[in-house]
């Protein structure tokens, strides 16, 4: 340890004064000098003294252990995490204050890890996203809460419209379904397979054209791509709010039906389960029949 005056560290000759209200060592001479403790404008505060910690990997060390450590001998000799000295590596317990050095730790599976998932994704189950406790939104989002909540959080609190969902840009309107969006997706869909077929259509109809017709039609080609990579975007960077406030919506109307048949919290929990999460039937059909209706039209069947 070191004089909290002077900094230099004591040794066995050293004539150590200690503060009888914070515990700050110091050398005989620095208290003599100063007349008084070194920390004593702190006293007002509560101030306690304590000796600094170093660390070398997880384990704690004294100002003299660290000076005293040295890499050259760390394969024969071990810092304690008791006392802070080093002792002999081959010994199961530490020579000078016999703590057990070497504690069987549990393998990386058999970890302890938290029971909740809550205290890994911390969040204030009573705080409000679009007017609903984020607690009842996370119950109806289901197992995905762990994505969404952080972001619903994050966009109430900082009042931004938007936060990119990537499987909702890859996704569309197949996303929007399978979160029981079935309106927005379904338009989105039917957005996305019309301009299919009308490019399929323009590629169908571009050898037999020539001149204007072929620049018109290629220049529409062109901006129905651009239109569906538009619903794509659009889809990525609102789809988390759009999201967010079907939930509050339908958590809303869940305990304004359960209020009014004046039903207990456990059949609200119970609604919030059942009518929330995701929905894979419906939205696994869309796709079959959007590959189907892709899979016709570039047969040529259609046209």
């Amino acid at each position: 340890m070191s004089c909290v005056k002077c900094g230099e560290p004591f040794d066995e000759q050293s004539d150590v004064v200690v503060c009888p209200e914070c515990g700050a060592p110091h050398h005989r001479e620095c208290w003599k000098e100063l007349g008084h403790c070194a920390c004593e404008d702190k006293h007002a505060e509560g101030y306690e003294w304590q000796p600094e910690k170093m660390y070398i990997g997880d384990v704690k060390l004294t100002d003299e252990s660290a000076r005293t450590y040295s890499d050259t001998d760390s394969d024969e000799r071990v810092i304690c995490p008791n006392c802070g000295r080093r002792t002999t590596k081959s010994e199961k317990y530490c020579e000078y204050c016999g703590y057990y050095m070497y504690e069987e730790k549990a393998p990386f599976s058999e970890a302890a890890m938290p029971d909740n998932l809550e205290e890994l994704f911390p969040f204030d189950p009573a705080e409000p996203l679009d007017g609903v406790p984020a607690g009842d939104i996370k119950r109806f989002v289901g197992n995905m809460w762990i994505y969404y909540i952080p972001r619903f959080v994050r966009m109430a609190r900082s009042k931004l419209p938007v936060s990119f969902n990537f499987t909702a840009f890859f996704m569309h309107g197949f996303w929007f379904v399978s979160r029981r969006m079935y309106l927005p997706g379904i338009l989105m869909i039917m957005a996305v397979t019309g301009t299919s077929l009308v490019q399929a259509y323009f590629s169908s109809i571009f050898s037999s054209l020539s001149g204007n017709k072929l620049a018109v039609v290629s220049m529409l080609s062109l901006l129905l791509s651009g239109l569906e990579f538009i619903l794509m975007i659009v889809s990525g960077l609102f789809g988390n709010r759009i999201y967010m406030r079907y939930c509050a919506k339908r958590v809303k109307k869940i305990n304004a039906q359960v209020t009014a048949r004046n039903a207990d919290a456990e059949e609200f929990n119970r609604e919030l389960d059942e009518k929330g999460g995701i929905t894979l039937l419906p939205a696994f059909s869309m796709v079959l029949c959007y590959l189907a209706i892709l899979y016709i039209s570039e047969r040529g069947i259609l046209f």
